[in-house]
């Protein structure tokens, strides 16, 4: 296998190892499709579309996924990551997990959203979805949402242990507490407690948040 497509902040990154080539391409730019079992991703500059990538599925190690629906979906999250779903204040995000970012959790929160100076990012509603692999997560199975220093803070499910691929909406925490909100920090997704003991499935979550001045 030749290829590895990788999920940045801002940007796609295409791996190409046969010829140890490595381009990043801005996300807001790329669109991705299937044809034939040809995995395809655009760019759009401009009025001027061109096609930067065009491999079957198998040439593919990464994201290594079922099949070319998965692949395709998977892509198109990454891509549609970090994007304002329109120019208000209220912005949508969407993070594919790993097993070993998952198994880590507690540890080493994911940020989904970078701070931003003098705002505060307040989950609205939140969505996950397991692509449930062979072994469920264990012990530590709370996922959550929050911002640096309470990352448990604002949306939390305990999902991690299902045994089948699930969706499920995360419920928003709504004790009052003044420490949901923290200015300047990063939205970030973790798990309670401590990290998951086991499990090797994907997670896949998506979210809906604002950014407030106060």
């Amino acid at each position: 296998m030749a290829y590895n497509i990788e999920n940045e902040t801002s940007e796609l990154l295409i791996y190409d190892k046969a010829r140890n080539n490595i381009n990043y391409f801005p996300k807001s730019e790329l669109s991705v499709s299937a044809s034939g079992g040809i995995i395809i991703i655009n760019r759009t500059v401009g009025d001027l579309v061109s096609i930067i990538f065009s491999e079957e599925a198998s040439m593919i190690d990464q994201p290594s996924t079922n099949s070319i629906h998965e692949l395709v979906t998977t892509i198109h999250s990454w891509i549609i990551s970090g994007i304002s779903s329109s120019n208000t204040d209220i912005k949508r995000v969407s993070y594919v997990l790993s097993p070993a970012q998952v198994l880590a959790l507690n540890s080493t929160p994911v940020v989904l959203v970078s701070g931003v100076v003098g705002k505060e990012l307040q989950v609205i509603s939140a969505a996950m979805r397991i692509k449930f692999a062979t072994v469920a997560y264990a012990t530590n199975t709370t996922l959550a949402i929050g911002t640096t220093t309470d990352p448990d803070g604002q949306a939390q499910l305990n999902c991690l242990a299902a045994v089948a691929d699930i969706r499920g909406t995360m419920g928003l925490v709504t004790t009052g507490a003044v420490s949901n909100l923290h200015t300047g920090e990063d939205l970030v997704i973790s798990v309670e407690t401590g990290n998951p003991t086991a499990g090797n499935s994907q997670v896949v979550v998506d979210i809906t948040y604002r950014e407030i001045d106060l």
